[in-house]
């Protein structure tokens, strides 16, 4: 990525650093000569974040005191950190309690700046039209519970997180990022379909559907511009890019090219909504929960494209790549291994 005028000399507070998104994040920062604190949890793997510029501090969001040291001398802050195991319990600690801490570290410190990494995930999509073009003004999940503990817990957080913002004791910005993706993280998203192994994959409907991608360096160029331009205070952006990937574009120049020997069928919609539904039925009858509910499905197939007019107006945020330059960065990334 390009230098950014105003990042040199700067002291910032990465959490999650060890994360696939936290990681490249210091990366690049460290690369634009900012001074890194890099939080991290003490089983963490750090191997990637030796780097200059960067300490490393461990600590864990949901315990505050843990927090100081990294705090100490902290200019601005990304709150990159939450909870990976989608559990209720984990929601509650590392993204609900540990985002509530973190927000108390940035008042007593009296950081400069926060931004803050949500989800698209936060949005009532069941309640949309197909085809429905998602702005940040659009209702989030009334019913985050039946999406799963993941959402629920980016959800109640990102709540915490704009009532810090509405108070304005620093200037805050949230991100909603689509599916993110690149050089370290996963291929295959649950939003596509199934996998077993790298071996057979099975795609949820007929592959017209559009996928929220986001392409690592273009999240964490939307990431830097937050820090240092000032339009973005207090304000919402999604961040997804501008290419309109269905999941057919994705399976053939990327799954297929990375794994000519797998066999790839495509499950219809209607065929798995119903054995979901025998599923969750069976298993709540048998008073066990279901692995996915129906509204769970319903939410993460629904046919919208989120707008990113905003950040593009206010930021002149654009996606630093294509997405057949992504799949060639991610190739490369996969045969280098």
């Amino acid at each position: 990525m390009s230098p950014v005028n105003g990042l040199a000399g700067m002291t910032v507070l990465v959490t999650g650093a060890s994360g696939f998104l936290g990681r490249r994040t210091v990366e690049v920062l460290s690369e634009q000569g900012c001074s890194v604190h890099a939080l991290v949890r003490i089983t963490s793997r750090i191997d990637n974040l030796h780097l200059p510029n960067v300490t490393i501090f461990h600590g864990d969001v949901s315990e505050s005191e843990s927090l100081k040291s990294a705090f100490n001398g902290a200019e601005y802050v990304i709150h990159a950190a939450a909870d990976t195991r989608g559990t209720k319990e984990g929601g509650r600690l590392d993204t609900i309690q540990g985002t509530r801490n973190i927000l108390e570290c940035c008042a007593s410190s009296k950081v400069k700046k926060l931004v803050y990494i949500s989800s698209c995930s936060v949005y009532g999509v069941t309640a949309y039209k197909d085809g429905q073009l998602v702005d940040e003004n659009m209702a989030t999940e009334h019913v985050p519970e039946q999406r799963g503990a993941y959402s629920w817990a980016k959800l109640e957080a990102e709540k915490l997180v704009v009532h810090f913002m509405e108070q304005e004791k620093i200037p805050v910005v949230c991100l909603r990022p689509g599916t993110i993706y690149g050089p370290g993280g996963a291929v295959y998203s649950p939003i596509v379909g199934f996998s077993l192994g790298n071996r057979i994959f099975a795609v949820i409907g007929n592959g017209k559907s559009i996928l929220p991608l986001v392409y690592i360096d273009s999240l964490v160029a939307a990431i830097v511009l937050s820090l240092t331009n000032e339009n973005s205070n207090g304000q919402i952006y999604n961040v997804v890019d501008l290419d309109l990937v269905n999941k057919k574009r994705y399976m053939d120049k990327l799954i297929r090219r990375l794994y000519p020997q797998s066999k790839c069928f495509y499950l219809p919609y209607s065929l798995l909504y119903f054995l979901v539904m025998v599923q969750e039925r069976l298993l709540k009858a048998l008073k066990r929960e279901p692995v996915l509910t129906c509204y769970r499905l319903c939410a993460s197939q629904k046919q919208i494209v989120y707008d990113v007019t905003k950040i593009m107006k206010d930021l002149s945020w654009q996606p630093v790549v294509s997405f057949d330059e992504a799949v060639a960065n991610l190739i490369d990334c996969e045969r280098s291994h």
